[in-house]
């Protein structure tokens, strides 16, 4: 795993994020931890530059596909296909 460092420089460990789920699984809040802000209700903007509309033309049955894969990933239509288009680039 990449390094993930916090907002103030704080370096993430695997066993911080553990102890972390451990506890908000139990409901609580991780002991010695602390919110440095207030919690933001909504999406949070997909990328710093904006975004922009990109029209496809797909077949019908394409379409009721890609649909049917974006509702049993528990996703929206439009977050299933940038997260295909994304992995697609990463390459």
């Amino acid at each position: 795993m990449d390094a993930i460092k916090a907002a103030d420089g704080t370096l993430v460990t695997e066993k911080m994020m553990k102890r972390w789920t451990d506890a908000l699984d139990k409901d609580e809040w991780p002991k010695g931890e602390y919110s440095v802000g207030k919690v933001i209700i909504g999406r949070p903007p997909l990328s710093v530059e904006g975004s922009a509309v990109l029209s496809v033309k797909v077949p019908l049955a394409m379409k009721r596909a890609i649909e049917r894969e974006a509702k049993s990933s528990g996703l929206t239509t439009s977050d299933y296909v940038r997260t295909i288009i994304a992995s697609e680039l990463v390459h």
